[in-house]
């Protein structure tokens, strides 16, 4: 359809069927918003399609073929070198930002919100239960022992559900409804042989 815009002479025509091709392919996107770039998309698209040669009256600037050979540019991924990675980084930002502060009640505060994350991050990510011995460890470790949990008594209460909740087997085929009929069907034979042979 989009190579076949090349051959129609008449501009006013080609204009019409380049519409026409537009709303096609905007079809073919049923799930796609019809917002202004998506329009701008296709019909860049267009011109892509036709090799730059179709000339028509459309609503948005011709692209050149220039802009479509430019490389984004790559990405930059975070160079930080997490020893203990199932905590996260955010913890580790935590860690750093109080040591920064003054010891005081709030800092302590913080240190045991640490803690308890710590612990939750812990058992999250190695499906297990874990020592809360272990978890002041690591707290001193990777502030260089600048944070020190006071109060140890607030990670008895942290919980994780490790093993997720079972999913209900489907019923066997022979104690649902369909296959209770056919059971009493087949009682309702032997009654009948019983019946038949003097209740043999």
């Amino acid at each position: 359809m989009a190579l076949h815009l090349l051959t129609i002479k008449d501009r006013k025509e080609r204009n019409k069927a380049s519409e026409a091709v537009i709303q096609t392919m905007t079809q073919v996107h049923p799930y796609s918003k019809d917002s202004e770039e998506l329009r701008r998309k296709l019909w860049d698209h267009l011109h892509l399609i036709t090799g730059f040669k179709l000339e028509v009256d459309g609503p948005y600037e011709k692209p050149s073929p220039e802009a479509f050979e430019v490389k984004p540019e790559r990405l930059k991924y975070p160079d930080t070198n997490i020893r203990h990675k199932h905590y996260g980084k955010i913890v580790d930002e935590m860690i750093k930002k109080a040591a920064l502060m003054k010891d005081n009640e709030e800092r302590d505060v913080l240190i045991a919100a640490i803690a308890a994350l710590m612990k939750k991050a812990f058992m999250t990510w190695n499906k297990c239960t874990v020592d809360d011995n272990t978890i002041i460890k690591d707290l001193k470790e990777i502030s260089k022992g600048k944070l020190i949990l006071k109060d140890a008594s607030g990670l008895a209460n942290v919980h994780v559900q490790l093993n997720p909740t079972p999913i209900n087997k489907p019923q066997n085929f022979r104690n649902n409804k369909f296959g209770n009929k056919g059971g009493q069907n087949r009682n309702r034979k032997k009654n009948k042989n019983k019946n038949r042979n003097g209740g043999f």
